[in-house]
């Protein structure tokens, strides 16, 4: 029975795009910041401070 022959063109192509993909994906992981916690902290800081600001026009009105 016959070996197959690898496709010696191809094949190094496919495994530096599979190396380029999990090297990209774990720099995103290690270096990027999640976009939807940044929101909820930006949320949270909108809302301190308008409570702050509440706060500070009842105790001007007292």
């Amino acid at each position: 029975m016959p070996q197959k022959k690898f496709n010696k063109f191809l094949a190094p192509i496919v495994i530096a795009g599979i190396t380029v993909g999990f090297l990209a994906s774990a720099y995103k992981f290690v270096f990027a910041k999640p976009k939807k916690k940044k929101q909820e902290t930006h949320q949270l800081q909108n809302d301190l401070y308008s409570e702050n600001q509440q706060t500070d026009e009842i105790e001007e009105v007292k």
